[in-house]
């Protein structure tokens, strides 16, 4: 029966300092209540309590410094040890949880342990998470090959709460690695077991803490930026769509125009931002194959990572390659869209020139009927009698003026006014009319 001894889980995860619409002070300020947050949830839990001192200066966030929050407690009648490590790098902060426990134990303790290490782990923060790697190792005193393999599944099965086997195996001081990514490589999540061969290999394995750490992250941001790509791909191959479809212009009304406008807009936007995450991937693999030619050169001449080296050579061999030509297929696009870009801004304006001139020519005409109005109203008391001995103004005046009593003087002199106005509006509209088509001819 395999038996593993000082079984220790860790996982490391990162956050982006600056998010889509969140800036880095904003996303300071959440990050920071998270650490908070998580501190709180640790005295609850294992009902300890932190110096003042030892807890501002893990929320502090302060760049190039390394903030540990070790915590001693128990849990399911277990003492654990452990601790928060976070950093602030360049463009991320990164947290790693570091927790442990003494003894040896069988596989099925081993899973509630690792169960037990779970509720210590808070949700992530609601910002931009590149990724998170679990890592679970310690050394085994006993067991076979396919003992350790049939572990390393249920570690996965506890942590995903789904079956699954390794998609890649190796060799780590001496030790077997099995290394899963869900169902498929873009998943964004990983985990390694490590089962080291003696406790020499096991405490040797501290050596490599930062090298993981910064390893794993070059690893989850190729994998973030090339997500990011496909859903730019998408929404890019969309937006060309509907603008394409939107090329007949003069069927559009004001508001079609300028939807239009606004999808041109965007997809400028996302091909720049396409372009961005290319240039993410290209710099993270370099990046990633120095670190791991560092790990390399400290690790044993007989260790087998070629685990870690087919992520690298996958991702460089397809993620730029994909992406580049998703770049040449829109920039020609991007082309067509400009050109149509300047076809309809031009509708538009005209568009607005045309509802603006409509807008005064409708003033004026309302202007001159209330002109109109206003000075036969003032005239038209002193022919009170003259209007009303007209039957077909009476007429028009008692259809138009229902609420006033019939032969009312306020009744004749509003009515007739308002009439007079109507009558100049029209007119006004029909010259107008005719003037516009004299001079478009």
């Amino acid at each position: 029966m395999l038996k593993l001894v000082d079984p220790t889980l860790n996982l490391f995860s990162y956050t982006l300092k600056q998010g889509l619409g969140v800036g880095e002070p904003e996303t300071r300020k959440i990050y920071i209540k998270f650490l908070d947050n998580l501190v709180e949830q640790l005295q609850q839990q294992l009902n300890v309590s932190f110096a003042l001192e030892k807890k501002q200066k893990f929320l502090a966030l302060s760049e190039k410094i390394e903030a540990n929050l070790r915590f001693t407690g128990d849990i399911n009648s277990r003492q654990v040890q452990g601790r928060y490590r976070c950093r602030n790098v360049t463009d991320n902060y990164q947290l790693w949880f570091d927790g442990y426990v003494d003894g040896k134990y069988e596989p099925d303790k081993v899973i509630k342990l690792i169960e037990s290490w779970q509720s210590l782990i808070p949700s992530p923060p609601k910002l931009e998470n590149i990724g998170k790697t679990w890592m679970l190792s310690g050394w085994v005193e006993s067991g076979t090959d396919l003992e350790a393999t049939e572990l390393a599944k249920q570690v996965y099965k506890s942590l995903f709460a789904k079956d699954g086997v390794p998609q890649g195996s190796g060799e780590f001081l001496g030790g077997k690695v099995f290394e899963f990514w869900g169902d498929k490589i873009e998943d964004n999540l990983q985990l390694l077991v490590i089962l080291y061969p003696d406790e020499a290999a096991f405490r040797e394995c501290s050596n490599f803490d930062i090298n993981w750490l910064d390893l794993l992250c070059y690893r989850h941001k190729i994998i973030w930026a090339y997500e990011n790509s496909l859903q730019l791909k998408e929404r890019l191959v969309s937006n060309y769509n509907q603008i394409v479809e939107m090329r007949n212009t003069s069927r559009l009304n004001l508001q079609k125009l300028m939807d239009a406008m606004g999808k041109l807009s965007q997809f400028a936007i996302d091909l720049n931002y396409l372009e961005l995450q290319y240039s993410t991937i290209e710099v993270n693999i370099e990046k990633y194959e120095a670190k791991l030619a560092e790990i390399k050169a400290k690790a044993r001449p007989t260790d087998d990572l070629k685990f870690l080296q087919d992520f690298c050579d996958r991702a460089k061999q397809h993620y730029p390659k994909q992406i580049k030509k998703d770049i040449d297929n829109f920039r020609p696009c991007l082309e067509i869209l400009q050109s149509l870009t300047d076809t309809i801004r031009g509708t538009v304006e005209i568009r607005k020139a045309e509802s603006d001139r409509t807008f005064q020519t409708i003033v004026g005409i309302v202007g001159v009927g209330l002109s109109t109005a206003g000075t036969v109203g003032s005239a038209a008391a002193n022919f009170k009698t003259e209007i009303e001995a007209n039957p077909n103004i009476n007429y028009a005046i008692n259809t138009l003026m229902p609420i006033f009593a019939p032969g009312s003087g306020l009744r004749v002199i509003m009515g007739f006014s308002i009439l007079s106005g109507i009558a100049a509006s029209l007119l006004t509209w029909a010259i107008i009319g005719v003037c516009s088509r004299i001079f478009r001819r």
